[in-house]
């Protein structure tokens, strides 16, 4: 794709640039890195309603689904611009995860009941993919499904973990297994449920800081229309595979990790050593510049993987890579700012801190879910061996 500028693609360059500097909300300027889920930040979540009001908020959506109708290369200025000034791309279960799935597999009442509302920020989802036994492997889930004699009806048993946002979201899109005699891949079905269905509950789970971003959402004879099932029964694995590849691009964001850097380097200036300032250090930094250099390097890994998928085509194998090399990358930044904090990293919110230091222990233990959650790296180095590398089992 050639990015260069077209007189129309400059205009449009500078249309988002202002528009962001006159509406980005002062408290995301420098945003918080404690985790409760998009719809817990009050800012974010005025960000989000801005950015519906001028139908940007489903930025990659076609304008008859409530996008602005972005071209390709506008889509990617459009991120551009949002990473320069440091506002938030908007993301989330909803726009960049089961809109995208209604839109291609879903009933056309499916597509007209739930994607306005996403799209205007009026409706909010949760993602019931993990079990406390199907994390990684999670085409060995067991929550169940079976068609209710009335055949109008599913009825759901099971439970999910780590549902983000549960406590605020309206609906939840679910893996069920509805044939336990089939392969474990080709008994899948994909089900859209409301949360405040009769049998549905939630339990929070506390993090190391206290907070509660995760729930446990039980299903005990859960009944769902037959209408909420996207596509064909038993054929949802390839919708859950089509969701994974979306949220490996979409985990983390060339804004995030080059903001995390600096706040690294800002870290490093502040906190001396034995003598000086950590930075001063020259193997220190060396180690800073390597993940300078493989962050600009993922920069454009990621528009590689984007034009893909403008053109129609999957990225597939190479969101394995992308997704395994991202995680370990922001890991990688962390521990540097761990070692130039010493002592102090062991703090948790501690107003003794330095602001770019404050929250960086909390940051430091959210990159370590990088490398689980979209599934683990191991799953992701097994399919890059099978596929990419074709390594025998």
């Amino acid at each position: 794709m050639d990015l260069k500028d077209t007189a129309e693609l400059a205009s449009f360059r500078e249309t988002v640039r202002a528009w962001v500097g006159a509406n980005l909300p002062d408290a995301l300027r420098c945003p918080s890195q404690a985790y409760n889920g998009i719809e817990a930040n009050e800012a974010m979540s005025e960000w989000y309603r801005r950015l519906a009001g001028q139908s940007w908020l489903a930025y990659r959506w076609p304008k008859d689904h409530g996008g602005p109708g972005f071209t390709d290369a506008e889509q990617i200025v459009f991120v551009d611009e949002f990473s320069r000034s440091g506002a938030p791309v908007p993301h989330g279960f909803g726009i960049s995860m089961v809109g995208p799935i209604l839109m291609r597999y879903g009933s056309d009442w499916q597509k007209e009941r739930f994607l306005l509302p996403i799209a205007r920020h009026e409706e909010f989802w949760c993602q019931g993919y993990s079990e406390p036994n199907a994390g990684s492997d999670l085409a060995s889930l067991q929550t169940r499904a079976v068609l209710d004699q009335d055949k109008e009806h599913l009825v759901v048993n099971g439970q999910k973990i780590w549902t983000s946002g549960a406590n605020h979201a309206g609906w939840i899109f679910v893996l069920v297994r509805t044939d336990s005699e089939a392969a474990q891949h080709k008994g899948i079905s994909f089900v859209l449920i409301e949360m405040k269905s009769q049998g549905l509950t939630i339990k929070p789970i506390r993090q190391v800081d206290g907070q509660s971003g995760f729930y446990e959402t039980f299903f005990d004879n859960v009944r769902v229309p037959i209408q909420n099932l996207v596509g064909k029964i038993n054929e949802g694995w390839g919708m859950a595979k089509a969701l994974l590849i979306s949220e490996r691009m979409h985990t983390g964001s060339n804004q995030d990790l080059r903001a995390l850097i600096d706040r690294v380097k800002t870290v490093a200036r502040e906190y001396p050593g034995e003598s000086s300032a950590i930075l001063a250090d020259p193997g220190f930094r060396d180690r800073l510049a390597q993940c300078e250099m493989d962050a600009e390097c993922l920069r454009y890994t990621r528009y590689r993987m984007e034009t893909a998928v403008f053109q129609g085509k999957s990225p597939g194998h190479e969101s394995a890579i992308f997704k395994l090399y991202q995680s370990e990358l922001f890991q990688r930044v962390c521990d540097l700012g761990m070692e130039a904090m010493g002592p102090d990293s062991i703090a948790w919110y501690d107003d003794r801190l330095s602001p770019a230091a404050y929250e960086l222990p909390m940051r430091m233990m959210i990159t370590r879910a990088m490398s689980i959650y979209s599934g683990s790296n191991e799953i992701q180095r097994n399919i890059i061996a099978k596929r990419v590398l074709n390594l025998p089992d």
